[in-house]
């Protein structure tokens, strides 16, 4: 696939991260992170391994169950400075190993202390190695904070796997820092490996949150996303290495959570969906409640300026001028431009090209990973001052629902994108070779998938019921007529998705185009509705009715 659509490869776009959890059914088998890791640390040759990818999507999970495999030694580092880390590095050479290691030759000179130095320490391990008497595999996870303590630890370390390398000796080195592609030291050889992580796929996490039917599958995925940090007490990420999945369990919502079928004092219908996501996200005591701003002020000295870039994202996909129109205070777009790489470089946003396009196009639009805090910028922090944090229930009704249908319609192309990538072939008879969007000046698609088999699968959404099942085909066959992507192509297919279903007018109009195809939540999720399940619902007091 290129990296104009959701293809592995692809550096930049509508892409699948490497280390995705396999699917439920194959929940007891190593995710495919632990697999790559495992091949890595199997090679004969030394050297050392990048584990990256955002924060809260399975990192020191994975590197813990594959240096506890390897017998290896895993330094957490936290952010202290030089001496202390060095101490504590110390501390757990001490307690595994019984003793400080120290390197065989000359060159190497007592230390301030009488203690040795990283340099020492970590040549020492090698020369033990190489004589089969220590660790094989040593991991430092948050590297980052290391990376910044000392200026010469790159340099350290690589001289160490330099040394492992002229003697043969089988050390692999394994470093976790953050981000989608981090910047790594020029004192580094490049890694032998990378390895990195990513969030729950969307059908996954749907259930990893609890949900029970098509509808309220994709709402949570759709607020609460597919970070594995994210997951609810109790439920397991199904991409860990320790066995299956329990159930998910349901956040403790006090009185404010109680599951209803009925109108809930006025205050309307209560979901189920909608009480698991209001425990979590508005009540004080809710495990989400702030967490994106908590997260931010962890990452950056002064978040506002990324606030701002974000709380305009959460509109959708925006390109340059739409994200210099929406973010006050920006006069240039130079000064914009290093906040969203900063951004992009972490994994917080993701930049899209259209199909079609050049590798070095600078027509791109940028989009918020993952689907939480999408929703967490444009639902909840315009009112979080109207909140009741004690009272959330209310709070929900009033000031997030009516938000939430936009949400949850700009979600959908994402759900839809996911599914040809995916799944395409449980309604269409290849799997899909390229997927992603189109704009431009002729006709603009959310999703077009191509298939392996050279089929063309043009996309038009619609959850809100302001068009018609008819009037969204004739939209949508009118931008097909207009586009030359895929001209020449004998199979050029409409494919509607349409929460609501299919009404006459629509039924009428396939009958004309057998080609036509209309997906629901039940072909997106995986999961046949239940009899009686709720249907989406428009409006300002119930975005989706429970």
């Amino acid at each position: 696939m290129t990296d104009s659509g959701v293809s592995p490869p692809a550096p930049d776009s509508f892409r699948s991260v490497r280390a995705q959890a396999p699917s439920r059914d194959d929940a007891t088998s190593p995710s495919p992170a632990l697999v790559e890791l495992q091949e890595a640390l199997g090679s004969p040759r030394s050297g050392w391994i990048l584990v990256h990818g955002p924060a809260g999507t399975g990192r020191s999970r994975l590197l813990s169950r594959a240096v506890q495999a390897r017998g290896g030694l895993l330094f957490r580092a936290s952010p202290l400075g030089a001496e202390d880390l060095l101490d504590d590095f110390r501390t757990l050479l001490l307690e595994r190993r019984g003793t400080l290691p120290r390197p065989e030759g000359p060159g190497f000179l007592p230390e301030p202390g009488g203690l040795p130095g990283w340099r020492t320490l970590l040549v020492g391990l090698v020369d033990q190695a190489r004589k089969g008497h220590g660790p094989t595999v040593l991991a430092f996870d948050g590297a980052r904070w290391l990376l910044e303590s000392r200026r010469r630890w790159a340099s350290e370390v690589a001289e160490a796997l330099e040394r492992a390398r002229r003697r043969g000796a089988p050390v692999h080195l394994i470093l976790v820092l953050d981000g989608v592609e981090p910047d790594l030291p020029h004192a580094l050889p490049p890694p032998t490996a990378r390895i990195r992580t990513g969030a729950l796929d969307l059908r996954e996490a749907a259930r990893a949150h609890g949900g029970r039917d098509p509808l309220e599958q994709y709402a949570l995925w759709a607020c609460l996303g597919g970070d594995p940090s994210r997951l609810p007490s109790g439920s397991r990420h199904p991409g860990s290495e320790s066995g299956a999945s329990s159930a998910p369990s349901e956040p403790n919502a006090g009185s404010h959570g109680r599951e209803s079928d009925g109108p809930a004092d006025g205050e309307g219908r209560r979901s189920r969906w909608e009480t698991l996501v209001a425990a979590r996200v508005l009540a004080r005591e809710g495990d989400l409640f702030d967490a994106p701003l908590r997260e931010l002020d962890r990452v950056f000295q002064k978040p506002a300026r990324y606030v701002s870039l974000l709380r305009a994202l959460s509109e959708g996909p925006l390109d340059w001028p739409g994200l210099r129109a929406r973010v006050r205070g920006v006069q240039t777009g130079g000064q914009m431009a290093p906040y969203l790489a900063r951004l992009e470089s972490l994994g917080v946003v993701e930049s899209l090209r259209p199909l079609g396009s050049p590798e070095g196009s600078r027509d791109r639009r940028y989009r918020i990973r993952d689907p939480f805090l999408a929703f967490w910028m444009g639902c909840v922090l315009p009112v979080r001052s109207l909140v009741d944090p004690d009272d959330p229930w209310p709070s929900w009704v009033r000031w997030v629902r009516p938000r939430v249908s936009a949400h949850l319609e700009r979600c959908l192309p994402r759900a839809t994108a996911d599914w040809f990538r995916r799944h395409a072939r449980e309604r269409f008879s290849a799997p899909g070779r390229e997927v992603g969007a189109l704009w431009g000046g002729e006709a603009e698609f959310p999703v077009v998938g191509w298939l392996a088999n050279g089929q063309i699968c043009y996309v038009e959404t619609e959850a809100s019921g302001r068009r018609s099942g008819a009037r969204v085909f004739d939209d949508l066959a009118e931008k097909m007529r207009r586009t030359r992507y895929g001209i020449g192509r004998q199979a050029r297919t409409p494919v509607l998705v349409l929460p609501r279903g299919i009404d006459e007018g629509l039924r009428r109009r396939m009958a004309r185009e057998p080609l036509t195809t209309v997906l629901d939540l039940s072909d997106l999720m995986g999961t046949v509705a239940s009899p009686g399940a709720p249907g989406w619902v428009e409006g300002p007091s119930a975005p989706l009715s429970g």
